[in-house]
């Protein structure tokens, strides 16, 4: 039976040093950043790959069509922007892919850019 093991690997080190360059050998590169963990992934003893543990918040708005104006968006996106940044906090906000109620313009007004990425719930 295979032993699987996980290691925490922190900026700076060596390990994470030869992390980045096996990432590298498959087109891939580590995320650095102080909100986020990469752990390393091992079977018996052997590197294998890795995950990018990210403690972000993700806010998924919701305004409702018939009592929201277009100033409101805008303020309340701003507003917990501005929160995340003086908590030190990076914040995302989250859109449902079945709902183009925000187009990328749109998001793009609202001073945010699309990062390209699914994000997936455990059922």
């Amino acid at each position: 039976m295979s032993k699987y093991q996980y290691k925490l690997t922190r900026t700076g080190t060596e390990e994470h040093e030869n992390l980045q360059r096996f990432a590298e050998s498959f087109d891939h590169k580590l995320v650095s950043h102080s909100s986020i963990n990469v752990y390393a992934h091992y079977r018996d003893g052997e590197l294998f790959g890795y995950t990018d543990h990210c403690h972000f918040p993700i806010v998924y708005p919701a305004f409702h069509p018939e009592y929201t104006k277009p100033k409101d968006v805008i303020q309340v996106m701003n507003d917990w922007r501005h929160y995340y940044e003086i908590s030190n906090q990076m914040g995302y906000v989250g859109v449902p892919l079945e709902r183009p109620n925000f187009p990328e313009p749109i998001m793009q007004k609202l001073g945010l850019v699309k990062l390209h990425r699914e994000l997936y719930y455990p059922s």
